[in-house]
């Protein structure tokens, strides 16, 4: 096999790897960009991305040892990121979506390639270019990868929902996974203006009240609080395990209904 030749599926392998190590990176630049506490965070966010990207160098550096290693490197990201794929369900924000469509696909297209790579090279299918179905997977993965982002940015930005706190009798922001205060009191049949300040996305759910009110990046609201008095669990759906019974690391505060 000549120096500038690559056994078929290889490049698409190597791709998958790449998206699969930017997708962490993103993340993290998206939190260190916006002013989030991710300090615990930074190392698994590096070692994930070095994983896979790695793995990326290996494929398309060495034979079938090279690919065997990349697609463990698919394997261990994809388990490690497996959660990136619910962003998938908020194509509007962009750094919840882009993740989504980057980490777990780029993740199983390394496994299957690296494995059609390692088949392809012991039957001496090699090329100098990537030729046919692994052409034509590449700029297919490419242009829905392009597409994905350019479409999520441009919802993210003209899409958001923003409002202004007006005459609202409260208001609540939502920063590093967080709300602003531990605790809010509110007269019933009041308007409490909320605003998302991180770059991901974030639920108003108060599931007593049958309040339940999606923001993404940036997006701002007033929310109507029914006349029900009452201590309420005040909490985000995608950062809360346990609604009924929040702990310290959950998105979760409480809010009293006079």
């Amino acid at each position: 096999m000549a120096d500038n030749e690559k056994a078929k599926w290889t490049r698409l392998a190597a791709l998958g790897l790449v998206m699969a190590g930017i997708g962490p990176l993103l993340i993290l630049g998206a939190g260190l960009l916006f002013g989030l506490d991710f300090e615990g965070d930074i190392a698994f966010f590096l070692i994930t991305a070095a994983i896979a990207l790695s793995g990326a160098f290996l494929v398309w550096r060495f034979g079938t040892w090279g690919k065997v290693a990349g697609a463990v490197a698919g394997l261990l990201v994809g388990l490690a990121l497996f959660w990136t794929a619910f962003g998938l369900m908020q194509p509007a924000s962009f750094f919840d979506f882009l993740p989504g469509l980057l980490v777990l696909p780029g993740a199983l297209i390394a496994i299957v390639a690296s494995i059609a790579a390692v088949v392809s090279g012991r039957r001496g299918r090699a090329t100098a270019r990537p030729e046919g179905g692994e052409r034509l997977g590449l700029r297919i993965v490419a242009g829905v990868v392009v597409l994905g982002a350019v479409v999520s940015g441009a919802l993210n930005l003209f899409t958001r929902p923003t409002a202004s706190a007006g005459d609202a009798q409260a208001s609540v922001a939502m920063k590093d996974f967080r709300f602003d205060e531990q605790g809010y009191e509110v007269a019933g049949g009041s308007t409490v203006f909320v605003d998302n300040n991180d770059p991901f996305a974030h639920t108003f759910t108060i599931d007593e009240l049958d309040v339940d009110e999606a923001f993404i990046a940036g997006g701002s609201k007033v929310v109507q609080i029914p006349d029900r008095p009452g201590t309420y669990v005040l909490y985000c759906k995608p950062h809360t395990s346990d609604p009924e019974d929040p702990g310290e690391e959950d998105m979760a505060s409480r809010i009293t209904v006079t």
